[in-house]
């Protein structure tokens, strides 16, 4: 009587199907890459090597400016304002970057542009599509630079 094994063949297939599943997933990873974290505006491995650098630099910021964000939605349009008090340090030497991003992708990202108005910086009126948004806004002077992060829901 002959008796066959089929145990060599299971180990061959195991074999081939973890290459096939090895590159189904480089394939799908190929075709979705990860987004670049935006949260200080620079990229995760900048932010990884001077975290030190930032937190004392965003410290020293808040010992100079108070701010306070009011947002101003109109249906699915929004102008964004933020109030700024000086406590030491001087609004003219301020310098911004404002961007609009959606946290879960970055091809929505749009940078707003804006213009003192005394001590308020007022963004231009942008469009948003319903859902979650996030503001992120970096504000400079000469020495110190500090990072906000607003969260927005858009409801119609």
């Amino acid at each position: 009587m002959d008796k066959k094994t089929f145990w060599p063949y299971a180990i061959v297939l195991s074999f081939i199907a973890i290459i096939v599943a090895c590159a189904v997933t480089i394939i799908i990873a190929l075709k979705h890459p990860v987004e670049m974290d935006s949260s200080y505006m620079q990229s995760y491995q900048n932010v990884d090597e001077n975290i030190t650098f930032i937190k004392e630099s965003e410290k020293r910021f808040d010992e100079k400016f108070d701010l306070k964000f009011e947002p101003n939605f109109n249906a699915l349009n929004a102008k964004f304002k933020f109030h700024l008090t000086p406590q030491k340090g001087e609004i003219s030497a301020l310098k911004y970057e404002i961007l609009l991003t959606r946290p879960q992708t970055n091809k929505e990202n749009k940078i707003l542009r804006a213009s003192w108005q005394e001590n308020d910086l007022v963004s231009e009126e942008t469009s948003l599509k319903e859902g979650r948004w996030q503001l992120l806004l970096r504000l400079s002077d000469t020495n110190d630079t500090r990072y906000y992060k607003f969260d927005l829901n858009v409801t119609k």
